[in-house]
């Protein structure tokens, strides 16, 4: 009688022991594998800025000044004028074809009606990637909802704004190196470039913003358009980097167009950030690019976004 070897396995306990080693690996992966893509993120949105400074930096010139935060069509249109600072400088990184549709017709329903209009174009450079803003045009208004837009209003997206100062637009200080009408000149910059923001991020999410607006979303795509007004593309120093509502908005939220509502509203919108809770990217005017961690204080904050406050921030934020 021929005798069969006895097969060798697992014991059960072996066989816990094996999953819980893969498991621990795992655990050690993952946060590796996340820091990897928070980097590969931080870096693409910094080349971004990059771009767009250098972009300002060709305009300047080409024109003997940055490009202002309100932008008429040529010929000039009065009825046609628009707050983007993004527009002007299309042809300075590659977005010719984009620049020659907005100009070959000036006319507001144009730019804007349907999908395909040219107010409606995602452009890469102007979306940070870790950004909740979605690579896709964002819907004002649905197809035969506005009888102004028959094929529905849509808008692409932009993680960056220009730096408006230390204010709101409509405290008009004027402190920053854009503002409604402005042609700033890099000689006006008085405390450096080194040392005034140019250009920088937002992140486009927070959980308590449905709460303050009385809204269904917490995103602010509808606050994001390159093609927008003021509100859409200013960046402030009104708070902090990477500033969220406060968890009491989710609970009691101030009555809507009280002095206490706009004044978070204003706080959040205009507020420098990212995905990262460390910090946020922020391009300077003299075309470099850094990232300023969340805990900048804010007094510091406040003299980078002014251009000739007469008060020079030295060494690290």
């Amino acid at each position: 009688m021929t005798r069969h070897p006895r097969r060798a396995g697992f014991t059960l306990i072996e066989l816990l022991v094996v999953m819980a080693i893969i498991a621990i690996l795992i655990g050690l992966l993952l946060p590796a594998v996340q820091k990897v893509r928070e980097a590969a993120a931080r870096a693409q949105s910094q080349n971004n800025l990059k771009q767009l400074a250098l972009a300002c930096h060709s305009y300047h010139d080409v024109n003997q000044g940055m490009p202002s935060s309100t932008f008429s069509p040529t010929p000039p249109n009065p009825a046609a004028t628009y707050a983007s600072w993004v527009i002007p400088l299309f042809p300075y990184f590659e977005q010719d074809n984009l620049f020659r549709q907005w100009y070959a017709n000036p006319v507001f329903t144009a730019w804007y009606d349907g999908p395909t209009a040219p107010a409606a174009t995602v452009v890469k450079t102007l979306l940070a990637p870790a950004d909740a803003l979605g690579t896709t045009p964002f819907e004002q208004a649905a197809p035969g909802v506005n009888p102004t837009f028959p094929n529905g209003r849509y808008v692409g997206l932009t993680s960056y704004g220009c730096n408006g100062g230390t204010a709101a637009p409509a405290a008009l200080l004027k402190d920053g190196p854009f503002s409604a009408s402005s042609r700033t000149r890099l000689t006006d910059i008085t405390d450096g470039t080194t040392n005034t923001i140019l250009l920088g991020e937002r992140y486009g999410f927070d959980p308590n913003w449905a709460a303050l607006t009385r809204t269904a979303v917490n995103d602010l795509r509808g606050y994001s358009a390159w093609a927008g007004g003021v509100f859409f593309v200013y960046r402030s120093t009104l708070s902090p980097i990477n500033y969220r509502l406060p968890e009491s908005v989710a609970t009691a939220p101030p009555a809507s167009g009280s002095a206490a509502y706009f004044d978070l509203y204003y706080r959040r919108l205009f507020a420098y950030g990212s995905s990262s809770p460390a910090g946020a990217s922020l391009a300077f005017a003299d075309g470099s690019v850094k990232f300023l961690a969340t805990s900048t204080n804010l007094i510091t904050l406040r003299e980078l976004s002014t251009m000739s406050s007469g008060i020079v921030v030295a060494g690290d934020y």
